[in-house]
């Protein structure tokens, strides 16, 4: 069996070479147990979101049930080692009045003695704690205290190493994403422009042949159809131009409260009875300055999205609410500034979607429908609208559990002429709405 200081050694030189946290906790917790002679033990790290202590990894007789259940981050013996930030012997767990015993019932298992040991990052600031319990031998001793003491801090080390190389990875990959979509909304913008020249040559020259024709002859309907289908294909252009966030906007300050107030109506039509539709809408919600019309057309194209997702019925949900962003490294949207945002999502209870279609959701053309079911514009427009107004859309999805896409508006403040019409979204024409939506 190799000495204690062996097994240490082996550990610092294999631990940097994980790549996941998991694997990680599992090497570091059995060379800890091995090491100090202790009969269980158990990894606990922050989630600083829900303020909860997560077992990420556990040894010992029936104790498998904690792999991934959570407890406060301010209970129990290991809360009370994250806060203080000092490594504690306990030599009688079961007299300590901080013991956690909701552990011992769920598993079974008798804590006798135990170590605990606070996972640092550099700096100081606590990620975790490391535990070991029921030493074979009895009797805990200065030196065991001493060596948990030095894998911690090579564990805490490898920790933070890790989850800083995967943010990087995100962070390039976002950075990958980022690029391809702008190359692509060059291409669409720039081909979806010179079409729409020649489109306009079109249309012009059917209504000059429509104008000499009579209505009542078989060339008239032939014209007219000519004029249908270009205007049509103007439609797909301007999509593109949305996309390409290359179209004109008219950019008020509106409150998304009332956008979604009056698309309510248009919207329990278009999604069907199957569908049920609920909103949860933040009385207090700040304002934001987007083109009133487009966003409406945002909110309609993921309702649809959502309706299409759920064809046996299902439950839709659009709330909104307001957010603070502290830094520009936030995992919910990582292209924004820091500040207050508005969100309004739009949630649904259908099919999911996997990692790899969320990641080409927003790319022009992209589509999981059947040939002639749909354009796969409907996202890129919704991309396209939200970018342009400065703001980002997120997408939060599992096959099988549903849909959730948030929009992230910069807030505004309201000035004095503003204040007269932010409560009031000028009025949008509905039909023209639904028809590109049902139509494509």
């Amino acid at each position: 069996m190799p000495s204690p200081l062996e097994s240490i050694r082996h550990l610092t030189e294999t631990l940097f070479q994980y790549t996941n946290v998991d694997d990680m906790a599992r090497q570091v917790l059995r060379t800890a147990l091995e090491v100090i002679g202790e009969d269980a033990g158990s990894i606990l790290l922050a989630d600083e979101k829900a303020k909860q202590l997560v077992f990420r990894y556990v040894i010992g007789e029936n104790v498998d049930c904690l792999q991934g259940t959570s407890i406060p981050w301010d209970k129990g013996i290991a809360g009370a080692v994250f806060f203080s930030g000092q490594a504690e012997v306990i030599p009688a767990v079961q007299q300590d009045i901080r013991h956690f015993s909701a552990t011992d019932r769920i598993t079974g298992y008798h804590s006798r003695n135990m170590i605990v040991v606070p996972l640092k990052r550099y700096g100081g600031a606590p990620i975790g704690v490391i535990e070991v319990l029921n030493k074979v031998t009895g009797q805990i001793h200065r030196d065991d205290l001493d060596l948990l003491v030095v894998i911690a801090s090579i564990a805490a080390a490898a920790i933070e190493h890790t989850k800083d190389a995967e943010v990087l990875r995100q962070k390039d990959l976002q950075l990958q994403q980022s690029q391809k979509m702008e190359a692509m909304g060059r291409l669409a913008g720039g081909v979806a422009h010179d079409f729409n020249n020649l489109l306009t040559v079109m249309r012009g020259f059917t209504e000059l042949i429509v104008a000499t024709l009579d209505p009542a002859a078989a060339s008239r309907r032939y014209a007219d159809e000519l004029m249908k289908a270009a205007k049509q294909a103007s439609g797909l252009t301007s999509q593109l131009l949305a996309f390409s966030r290359k179209q004109v906007l008219e950019p008020q300050v509106v409150n998304l409260n009332d956008l979604v107030f009056n698309s309510e109506m248009i919207l329990r039509r278009l999604i069907g009875n199957d569908v049920v539709l609920s909103t949860n809408l933040d009385p207090l919600l700040g304002l934001v300055k987007a083109d009133p019309g487009q966003m409406e057309q945002v909110i309609m194209n993921l309702c649809v999205n959502a309706r299409d997702a759920m064809p046996q019925g299902g439950s839709l949900t659009i709330e909104t609410a307001i957010t603070e962003l502290a830094d520009s490294n936030s995992r919910e949207a990582p292209d924004l500034r820091p500040g207050r945002y508005v969100l309004l999502s739009v949630a649904d209870t259908g099919s999911g979607m996997d990692q790899a279609t969320q990641a080409k959701l927003f790319e022009p053309f992209f589509t999981t429908k059947a040939p002639g079911k749909g354009t796969g514009l409907g996202l890129s427009i919704v991309y396209g609208i939200v970018k342009q107004s400065h703001g980002h859309v997120a997408v939060t999805s599992e096959v099988g559990h549903g849909t959730t896409f948030t929009i992230y508006l910069p807030q505004v403040e309201a000035s004095t002429s503003d204040k007269c019409t932010a409560g009031l979204a000028p009025a949008v024409d509905q039909k023209s709405l639904q028809e590109p939506v049902q139509s494509e």
